[in-house]
């Protein structure tokens, strides 16, 4: 099988308009890599539609590379933003797209399908996923992924659906609308906290299978502790027992490398807006493709002679700048690689794990195991410093943005890191966490509020 690596690099190269057989790579690519455009023709009106060039400097060259990469990100310099998990920004050429197909919409609105343009966005996510051509698929969101595959199966009441406790709302509230409409049990697992290995996850929900159980609904990465969950493992526990996975890779897709093939799972629901850097209103929705006739479509009329993942887009009018943009974010990922990137982003969330655990009364709930790792790292606090206050404070004095997550007995504070994240960032964090330890009245009291 082909490495996403090289993929990667296949596609971009293809996608740059740059012949293969050149022997150029992405990183070997002109200085000049912002989104530039092309020469109008005479007399020409419409805008130009943006080129992306790479980034001009090997990948070799680690600090240079990271930080070219970071330039095409718009982000305030004063602030330390470590909430991707939440929305990540968008690179300049994502933002150039969006905004010239607007601008050519706005002045000639004549071709508003965009089938052609369409079609290479779906080829490019589906080389993402290690997809096979007609498995993938646009969406607005990984919600409506998530809801497409929910009601697109034939439930009767009485089926059982298994769950993990940390699983996302868009995740579980269609299995709680099908068991008050149809009648089906939802069943929760109870997961370990921090999962200790593998066999720990996979035993937890090995207990809650049944023979009425359908279908296993799984976080790649759950975003209220950041376990990493072993597709595959799951994968083949579900299909051991007759049932198939659905996969919510919100907190995945576009930060750690996401191979449908080699997981062998049955579906999988994405969103650009967050590690995927493609701003907000697009997603992106595989479901493998001998499950495709039996998996109704969630919108209009299913056409007996459409049996492709096309026929999962039937929502109506695309936002055409929003999915086209989804294609320009495909050859920014593809320039810099997606094991490059999920390596940059897991070393800094180990340094997250790492500072987390110099704070005396902290304790970290992201796993231990390599396995079960990634880039999203979940912490209490010392108990001399009110979560809410602690947030609320570093954004608003500090600039540094992260979030809370609560769930059952658990609060903690989340640090998401991307590959435009530094090391500097992190240690500014919890030098500021380190201080207010030390002496909590540095951190300003709650205003109360009147009513």
């Amino acid at each position: 099988m082909m490495s996403l690596e090289r993929k990667s690099r296949r596609a971009f190269l293809k996608g740059a308009g740059i012949a293969a057989g050149s022997g150029l790579v992405a990183s070997m690519l002109p200085a000049n890599a912002g989104a530039q455009a092309n020469s109008p023709a005479k007399g020409a009106t419409k805008p130009l539609l943006p080129q992306f060039e790479g980034f001009g400097i090997p990948a070799e060259d680690r600090d240079e590379f990271w930080s070219k990469v970071r330039s095409h990100f718009s982000l305030d310099p004063q602030l330390t933003f470590l909430n991707n998990g939440t929305l990540g920004p968008a690179s300049d050429f994502v933002v150039k797209t969006r905004e010239y197909y607007d601008t050519l919409l706005a002045k000639d609105p004549t071709n508003n399908f965009r089938v052609k343009e369409l079609a290479e966005v779906r080829a490019g996510l589906a080389s993402v996923l290690n997809a096979k051509d007609g498995e993938a698929s646009i969406t607005h969101a990984t919600t409506e992924g998530m809801n497409i595959f929910a009601h697109g199966l034939d439930w009767k009441a009485g089926d059982e659906v298994i769950v993990g406790d940390q699983e996302h709302f868009g995740a579980t509230e269609p299995y709680k609308t099908l068991a008050q409409r149809i009648g089906i049990k939802i069943v929760t697992v109870k997961l370990p906290v921090p999962a200790e290995s593998v066999e720990q996850v996979v035993a937890a929900y090995a207990q809650a299978f049944t023979p009425r159980t359908r279908v296993l609904v799984v976080s790649h990465v759950s975003y209220v502790t950041g376990l990493v969950a072993p597709l595959r493992e799951l994968a083949e526990l579900a299909h051991k027992n007759g049932a198939l996975i659905t996969v919510d890779g919100a907190q995945s897709f576009g930060v750690l490398p996401v191979d449908v093939a080699a997981t062998n799972i049955d579906h999988f629901a994405g969103s650009g807006q967050k590690w995927f850097l493609a701003g907000t209103g697009t997603g992106v929705h595989y479901v493998r493709k001998d499950l495709q006739a039996s998996l109704w479509p969630l919108y209009g009329y299913d056409d007996p002679g459409q049996k492709t993942s096309t026929r999962y887009e039937r929502s109506g009018q695309f936002g055409i700048p929003a999915s086209l943009g989804l294609g320009a974010a495909v050859q920014f990922y593809n320039a810099i690689g997606s094991q490059r990137i999920a390596d940059k982003a897991i070393r800094l969330g180990k340094l997250v794990r790492e500072s987390a655990q110099t704070l005396p009364g902290a304790r970290v709930i992201s796993s231990p195991d390599p396995a079960l790792q990634g880039n999203i790292n979940v912490f209490t606090l010392p108990s001399n410093l009110p979560l809410q206050q602690v947030v609320a404070t570093l954004g608003e004095q500090e600039h540094i943005v992260v979030r809370s997550v609560s769930f059952g007995q658990i609060s903690g504070l989340r640090v998401s890191t991307h590959y435009y994240n530094n090391a500097s960032e992190v240690e500014r964090l919890f030098a500021v966490l380190a201080r207010w330890s030390k002496d909590p009245s540095l951190l300003p009291p709650t205003e109360k509020r009147t009513s």
